[in-house]
Formats: structure tokens, C-alpha cells, sequence
């Protein structure tokens, strides 16, 4: 085994043992494992991954033309609305976001060419609305750097998806209205502000790099994009309610 390829191993069984434990990482305890680039942390969460189960998706992360960054969704852990779900290992955060369904495989065009923004929309059959339930495995303080969360499957601890709607277009828009309540406090009322400005613009750049990976985004994924407004605390007992512009309300309980 080469030693990047220990590396992301021992990491891996470092976030494992959090994840089961409930515990947070720092820098300290990850020490020589830290990953020193993108496809060392990718290897890390993939080998997580592996482990936890199937994949059922991703999150991602990128704005105008910089790479971006994506993180595991795995699929025992996406859920449909309204979705009632026990834990209390450690804490968790909701954030309200669109998400999207895709019908074919994008294993990469031939000759190697890049997917077009609108080769990949084409392959999507549906957006909706979704939480994505964050729980980060690293501690707060210091910050963990953005290769060490990109190995912790962004801090994705799961995905709430409503019911998809096929004639999206016309609804994923740069000013779309969002409207997000914790425990009936209302955390975000906004219109835009997605990380990304149009909330389906990571797309393109998710499918080209899992192309150029050889782990090509796949048919029944679902990749979610970027929060509207952040992440916020959700306790035992609380719902969570969101409502986006053109999409039917989506709804999380976090049970005891």
C-alpha cells in the first residue's frame, strides 16, 4: 500500500471512531493523516464511505469557475419528507437546500470532452427541496481546514428530500424566495443568496470531476448544492420546516 493510500486509511478509521463515539477530532489526534490535497481527501472519505455503505449521492460546493469541493451522501441516510429520524450520538445542524435527481449516468464523454452545463441538466429528472443534515466529526476550534472537512464528507451527516419536480427550470433561479423554522423560530426569510448564485450551477463541475475520477455520477443520485442561509442547531424534539419558492414544504423531526 503506497503512503498516500495509508494515509487515507488511517484517516478513515480515525472519522470512523468519531462518528460511532460521537466524538471530534483535532488536528492534534490527526497528525500525520492529515490529507496534503483534494484526492488525498477524497481518498480518505471514499474510503469511509466504503466501510459505512453504499453511496447514494453527494453535496457540493463551488462558485463561478474556481474548483469546487464535494463530500459522501450515503444512501441509508437519505430520507423522505416528513421524515422522523431518533439520534443523539452529538449534535446536528439543518440546512435548507435544493436538490437534484439524475436519471442516467455521466460516466464521461468521449474523447475525454467536458460535460456542458446543458449535457447535464439534460440527464437530471427533477429538482426538490431538501435538508441537509450536518455533523462534523472535526472540532470547532481551531478551524479544520477545507481538506479536512472535504474528507469528512463536508460535514454531511445526512439528506430529507421531498418529492421531485420534473419541470424544474423554470423554479432554480438565482432570486428564489426561502423561508427555514427550527423548533418554530424562524432562522432564515430571505429571497437568494445561495452560495452559488443559481443553485444548479455546481452541477456541471461535480460531473466532470467524477467523470475525470473514474467514479462518474450514476442514475438515482441525488446531489444537493449549497444552503440557503446556513446551518442551524436542531434538538431533540425540535421539526424543522422549510419552505422554497415552487416546491411543496419539507419537513424533519429530530425524535428522541
Amino acid at each position: 500500500m503506497s503512503e498516500k493510500m495509508e494515509s487515507a486509511a488511517g484517516l478513515a478509521d480515525l472519522l470512523i471512531a468519531a462518528r460511532l463515539k460521537g466524538e471530534k477530532l483535532t488536528g492534534d489526534a490527526i497528525g500525520k493523516f492529515a490529507p496534503t490535497d483534494a484526492a488525498a481527501a477524497d481518498a480518505a472519505q471514499l474510503a469511509v464511505a466504503a466501510k459505512l455503505g453504499a453511496v447514494g449521492g453527494y453535496k457540493v460546493l463551488q462558485v463561478g469557475d474556481a474548483p469546487g469541493s464535494w463530500g459522501v451522501v450515503l444512501a441509508e441516510r437519505i430520507f423522505t419528507a416528513p421524515a422522523k429520524v431518533a439520534y443523539s450520538t452529538s449534535s446536528l445542524k439543518v440546512e435548507a437546500e435544493i436538490a437534484f435527481e439524475f436519471g442516467r449516468d455521466l460516466p464521461g464523454k468521449p474523447g475525454g470532452a467536458a460535460y456542458t452545463a446543458e449535457d447535464v441538466a439534460e440527464a437530471i429528472t427533477g429538482a426538490f427541496a431538501a435538508f441537509e443534515i450536518l455533523e462534523s466529526r472535526l472540532a470547532d476550534d481551531p478551524l479544520p481546514s477545507p481538506l479536512l472537512a472535504r474528507a469528512d464528507f463536508m460535514g454531511n451527516w445526512g439528506l430529507v428530500k421531498s418529492s421531485p419536480v420534473a419541470d424544474w427550470r423554470r423554479l432554480v433561479h438565482a432570486d428564489v424566495a426561502v423561508r427555514l423554522e427550527v423548533g418554530g423560530r424562524v432562522v432564515v426569510d430571505q429571497r437568494g443568496g445561495h452560495p452559488s448564485g443559481v443553485p444548479s450551477h455546481p452541477l456541471t463541475w461535480l460531473a466532470n470531476t467524477l467523470a475525470a475520477s473514474g467514479r462518474p455520477l450514476l442514475a438515482g443520485s441525488v446531489v444537493t448544492t449549497g444552503a440557503f442561509g446556513g446551518g442551524h442547531a436542531i434538538v431533540s424534539g425540535e421539526t424543522a420546516v422549510a419552505t422554497i419558492e415552487g416546491f411543496e414544504p419539507i419537513r424533519f423531526t429530530l425524535e428522541s
